[in-house]
């Protein structure tokens, strides 16, 4: 019997599994984006749960890259991300672009992290004309960490767990951890890869198609600071 009420009660899950996979696979076909197929077992793949709480029901939707539906953001507009990186892909995070936030080329954002680009209790006179928050490439920020406004983040830092930052550690290739944060470990530059992947993504958009952001989901003077020199 208990068999029996297990079956009856997962198949409906099933159905809508295999519905989400088919909606996933085929999106593209009718000319909404390649997004699911191409960030398909990649660091921060496009789910359909996401995508859905983004652009139907509208939750965190002016972030232009995949969010967690448990995830705040706020001045999405005043973030910057590069390739294949989307601040508050984990559970739980609050992400505050309010001020200025970059975050470089595949850097990974571990659930709870909270990126506070306005000092607490805060807010914005006007438009941010620099970044507040710098965080560099391939870094690492552990689970239930926090970055406070006016901290830079090297290439290559990691962030253990449970960690506060309110200092700048802009050298990188360091392990930093505690409260306040401190450098722990020192990483061999030469041992650390920094690697890339054929046709990235930044969020939902292709690398070779992210001027199209401009103006239009990233504010253009942040913008151009980050991608006008590349």
């Amino acid at each position: 019997m208990g068999r029996l009420l297990n079956m009856q009660l997962s198949w409906p899950a099933t159905i809508l599994d295999r519905l989400r996979r088919l909606f996933e696979a085929h999106w593209h076909r009718v000319g909404g984006g390649r997004h699911f197929v191409d960030t398909a077992g990649t660091q921060v793949e496009v789910h359909f749960r996401m995508w859905f709480a983004q652009r139907i029901l509208r939750r965190n939707a002016d972030a232009y890259w995949p969010v967690h539906p448990s995830t705040r953001v706020r001045g999405a507009r005043f973030i910057v991300i590069g390739a294949e990186t989307s601040p508050g892909w984990s559970a739980g995070c609050d992400i505050d672009g309010r001020g200025g936030l970059h975050i470089g080329d595949y850097s990974q954002i571990a659930p709870v992290v909270r990126l506070r680009s306005l000092p607490e209790g805060r807010d914005p006179a006007q438009a941010p004309d620099d970044f507040s928050i710098l965080i560099g490439r391939h870094c690492l920020l552990a689970m239930n960490v926090t970055v406070e406004a006016g901290v830079t983040l090297g290439d290559f830092t990691i962030v253990g767990a449970n960690s506060v930052v309110a200092d700048s550690f802009p050298e990188g290739h360091c392990v930093i951890a505690g409260n306040p944060a401190r450098v722990v470990k020192r990483l061999d530059p030469a041992a650390c890869e920094p690697w890339q992947r054929p046709n990235a993504y930044v969020g939902y958009t292709p690398l070779a198609d992210v001027r199209r952001l401009r103006g239009h989901a990233i504010d253009a003077a942040l913008f151009d600071r980050l991608w006008g020199a590349r």
